[in-house]
């Protein structure tokens, strides 16, 4: 069985989809699949930001998940609404 290929796309306010261009396996969600309402803090942080600042740090939260069987059996795109971290998640985020 091939591993599973989770790909992102970000939920814009107009609705559209956008490919994030970013891949991960389970193993980069502690073997689970995130499923719609799960939080991900946002791997990254915009260049020359400081990741242990709370403040630059994302949050995505799973909107929507698609599967395509017949065409891209082993890949899954999830949907995020990206959003800055609200104060009192700095803890869950901070380096």
């Amino acid at each position: 069985m091939k591993e599973m290929i989770i790909r992102l796309y970000f939920l814009e306010p107009d609705g559209t989809l956008v490919d994030a261009a970013e891949d991960y396996d389970l193993s980069a969600f502690a073997g689970v699949l995130p499923a719609i309402g799960d939080k991900i803090v946002r791997p990254g942080v915009l260049m020359a930001l400081d990741r242990r600042d709370p403040a630059n740090r994302e949050i995505w939260t799973v909107v929507e998940r698609y599967f395509n069987p017949r065409d891209l059996e082993h890949y899954v795109a999830l949907v995020v609404e990206p959003r800055r971290t609200a104060s009192h998640e700095y803890a869950l985020v901070a380096g």
